[in-house]
């Protein structure tokens, strides 16, 4: 009877075993059927065991090993990824239409699902039209007092280094410059985290917006994604429900104070803009051509609005607001804290490059009380120093686009379903397309420089029609905090300081121990 019953059980696990094997490994002759090389997966981790050394490595590892297009696997889940400029441009603009979407994590908080970057097919298009006219030129130039005043803190911030002596941890002080100017233009309220760290929006948004690629969800949708209906039953997400809560109490807040004072007395900020969603769009499709956006090659990202005019009827619910407010704070952060990071670094270890930004911005300065949208227009060098930051120190090192219908590109088949990765960091460091790529060179982004090499060969902030929208009030908060920084400050190595800078391991760049430099008054 023993014998019997441990048969039994002995019969159930290998049973279940078998179910677990054929599980895991039922999609891994996927790419092997199309034809598309690829490193050999293992049942539940699929590849992610094999990013030890790091994502950015080993997309330039496998780039060189299996060519323009390769296929590897999130746990069971088959992803192409591919480090070509060509691929990346059939992609992202010409076979656009076939790749419109954006992966959807699941398990994502709903007040998430409401932003451009996770909203599908015509109704990510309906939003990006009404929200593309809020980081236009004009609307930039009349955002530009609310970053001067995070910028205003951040120079106080300094200026308390300075007297200390104590070395700066870029980390902390970039990152609190762009949770104020985020903060004030996405949500429309002003925190001042660099003079009051324990305001509730700092604590709150600090704490939505930590999680990474260890975060026990993640783990779950990657490596056991049979789990995520239970956790869905049971309405788990990503971030604690209080959280969302105060972000959409705020909102709702906000909306109601903007809604019951004097409406010809408007804040200009990107709340603001979403409020007027309709009356914003109305005038957009009418022909102002200078509200339109463009990409880094001067294609026009919106084209055919106006066949959307009814779509429009109805303004940003404040859910709607909360959405577009998350993922501009998010991906706003990300970029703007990591780049002054790294390109602060680059200055204190190349002074001579130091010593032309800050030369440039003296000239360009004598004529302006204080940096504005045509101020920073009219510093080149400045620019292509951000630039080759964003080159060698891109903050995201993929993006990926899901394939609607099946489709040939380059040769490749790629079926429905399917999700595609760019890897940003490869293409960057790809010697072919930018010799020496270790070398920080900001010559490389002169007008005769960037006309030599391929379109699509920088991509910190995506391509095509599903770039990032913030693209430009990024690039704008980016330039107005250095121009404040360096009309006063320098930055030199010290001894905390780690040469050469330890990189994140996951999809973000981020160094996870911070950028420690000292700061000296240039005058």
């Amino acid at each position: 009877m023993e014998l019997c019953s441990l048969s039994s059980v002995l019969l159930a696990i290998a049973i279940l075993f078998i179910v677990f094997y054929v599980y895991y490994t039922w999609t891994f002759s996927i790419f092997e059927q199309l034809g598309i090389p690829g490193p050999t997966p293992r049942p539940v981790f699929g590849n992610m065991h094999q990013l030890g050394p790091g994502m950015r490595n080993v997309d330039i590892e496998w780039s060189k090993k299996y060519g323009k297009l390769f296929g590897t696997f999130e746990g069971r889940q088959p992803m192409m990824v591919t480090a070509d400029p060509e691929i990346c441009k059939q992609i992202c603009v010409k076979q656009f239409a076939s790749f419109y979407n954006r992966r959807l994590i699941p398990l994502t908080n709903k007040e998430f699902l409401t932003s451009i970057n996770m909203l599908k097919d015509q109704k990510w298009k309906n939003k990006r039209n009404a929200l593309t006219p809020a980081f236009s030129t004009s609307k930039m130039k009349a955002m530009t007092p609310l970053v001067n005043t995070a910028a205003d803190a951040l120079v106080r911030n300094l200026e308390k280094h300075c007297e200390s002596g104590k070395p700066m941890q870029c980390k902390d002080v970039f990152g609190s410059y762009a949770i104020d100017s985020l903060a004030s233009a996405g949500f429309g309220v002003d925190v001042n985290s660099q003079e009051d760290p324990d305001n509730p929006f700092v604590r709150n948004a600090k704490e939505a917006f930590s999680f990474g690629v260890t975060h026990p969800i993640f783990i779950v949708i990657f490596f056991f994604p049979f789990l995520v209906p239970f956790f869905e039953f049971f309405d788990i997400e990503i971030n604690p429900k209080r959280l969302m809560k105060y972000f959409l109490d705020l909102i709702n807040e906000t909306v109601a104070l903007r809604k019951s004072q004097d409406p010809s007395v408007k804040r200009v900020d990107l709340l603001q803009q979403m409020m007027d969603a309709h009356d914003v769009y109305d005038q957009y499709i009418k022909g102002n051509e200078d509200e339109e956006e463009e990409d880094e090659n001067g294609v026009k990202l919106v084209k055919d609005g106006k066949s959307d005019t009814h779509e429009f009827s109805k303004k940003f619910t404040n859910e709607d607001i909360l959405g577009q407010s998350l993922i501009f704070f998010l991906g706003g952060f990300e970029t703007t804290s990591t780049t002054m990071c790294f390109l602060a670094y680059v200055m204190a270890t190349q002074p001579e490059i130091q010593d032309k930004v800050c030369k440039e911005i003296d000239d360009v300065m004598a004529e302006y009380d204080e940096p504005n949208y045509q101020a920073v227009a009219k510093m080149p060098y400045l620019d292509m120093v951000v630039r080759e930051t964003l080159r060698m120190y891109p903050p995201a090192v993929r993006f990926d686009r899901e394939c609607t219908e099946d489709i040939t590109i380059e040769g490749y088949r790629i079926p429905k379903g399917m999700h595609i990765s760019v890897a940003v960091y490869a293409i960057h460091h790809n010697p072919d397309i930018y010799p020496e790529p270790e070398k920080f060179i900001p010559e490389r982004f002169t007008k005769e420089e960037k006309e030599k090499r391929h379109p699509y060969s920088w991509l910190p902030f995506g391509a095509g029609p599903r770039n990032c929208i913030g693209m430009r009030f990024a690039l704008l908060e980016l330039k107005i905090g250095l121009v404040r920084v360096f009309t006063e400050y320098k930055f030199e190595p010290c001894a905390e300081t780690e040469i050469p800078p330890k990189l994140g391991n996951s999809a973000f760049l981020a160094p996870p121990t911070g950028i420690t430099l000292a700061v000296k008054r240039r005058r």
